[in-house]
């Protein structure tokens, strides 16, 4: 009997709470929708990445192959693989920006000045030589072609490491193959018994990279967050909500009623935590439901391990708030 009555009084005190926060709008949106716009922010914002992802960075090209430079002795003006190279980066889904010189970051117009405000993550110079020197047109006094290795300036924004890096990166990639696209243009002109030597001589090494079979799905980058928002969820609606429980008594001025009634202070604690448990399953519910219906995320979906996974999250949580509530001689001191 005395059992049922102690349960009794745990559910009545969890349901005045409960009922407390459910007429007050802006605990409302707090508890349960707040987590739900931050996950949809943070999902749309970065959750979409993936093939197109090339397309985000922003790369400005001087191409100054298109200007004449002198080759062994004589002007010259070609700027194929120049203009070919920037076609290429195009092709390959970069935004692409065009400048007729890098500048500096004063001068308007130029790469300098558009990298140092962020219009673009990175900039490449084409030199004015690029198709003479890919082109073997520059010849010693007997008329055989001297060897001359092209180059490229890149240029990156220092103020924005993990954007530069990135950016960087994914040039160097694209670097990499074009060189690749232009050995195999070069090597298809030179005779046939020689062209299997010298396709191994330029690539001696070949790697591939496969993905291990670990979890059976391919998982994206979403497929992390929502976990890991949900787990800041549990620990921000449980510290949250709990840490007021008592403190918003005192302040009512209803915590000496609560005092006096025949009710231990296991079972107004226990009554408590259930409120803050209640809430906390329904943010996290509405976050995975929201997951699963906007980002189609893949989840490891075992029922009772992430309701004890949410339990034994909130818990801790809770027990830390009750305990500042109970020490806190007020909300402003609880919620500080």
């Amino acid at each position: 009997m005395k059992t049922k009555r102690t349960i009794h009084q745990v559910f009545a005190i969890a349901k005045t709470d409960f009922l407390g926060i459910a007429r007050n709008r802006t605990a409302i949106f707090f508890t349960l929708l707040f987590p739900l716009f931050f996950l949809i922010i943070i999902g749309f914002t970065f959750g979409t990445q993936g093939a197109g992802e090339t397309s985000r960075i922003r790369v400005g090209v001087v191409n100054l192959d298109r200007e004449e430079t002198i080759v062994n002795g004589t002007v010259f003006q070609n700027s194929t693989i120049g203009d070919a190279f920037l076609q290429a980066l195009r092709n390959a889904n970069f935004t692409v920006y065009e400048y007729v010189e890098y500048g500096d970051k004063e001068t308007n117009g130029t790469a300098a000045y558009d990298i140092s405000r962020r219009k673009i993550k990175i900039a490449v110079i084409i030199p004015a030589n690029f198709t003479e020197s890919l082109s073997f047109q520059y010849v010693d006094s007997s008329g055989r072609p001297i060897p001359t290795k092209a180059y490229l300036i890149l240029y990156t924004d220092p103020s924005d490491p993990t954007g530069s890096l990135i950016a960087q990166q994914s040039i160097l990639g694209f670097i990499s193959g074009f060189i690749s696209h232009y050995q195999e243009v070069v090597i298809s002109q030179i005779p046939e018994t020689f062209q299997k030597y010298v396709k191994v001589l330029a690539n001696p090494i070949t790697v591939s990279t496969n993905e291990a079979d670990v979890s059976g799905r391919r998982l994206r980058w979403i497929d992390y967050m929502v976990p890991g928002t949900l787990g800041l969820v549990l620990l921000w609606s449980g510290l949250n909500h709990a840490s007021v429980a008592i403190a918003n008594e005192r302040t009512r001025g209803t915590f000496q009623r609560i005092v006096i009634a025949p009710v231990s202070p296991a079972t107004v604690l226990a009554g408590k935590f259930l409120s803050c448990l209640t809430i906390v399953y329904l943010s996290s519910a509405i976050m995975l439901v929201s997951g699963l219906l906007f980002f189609q995320v893949n989840l490891y979906w075992n029922l009772p391990v992430i309701v004890l996974s949410i339990f034994l999250g909130a818990l801790s949580a809770i027990g830390i708030g009750l305990i500042i509530s109970s020490l806190a001689k007020n909300v402003e001191a609880a919620n500080a």
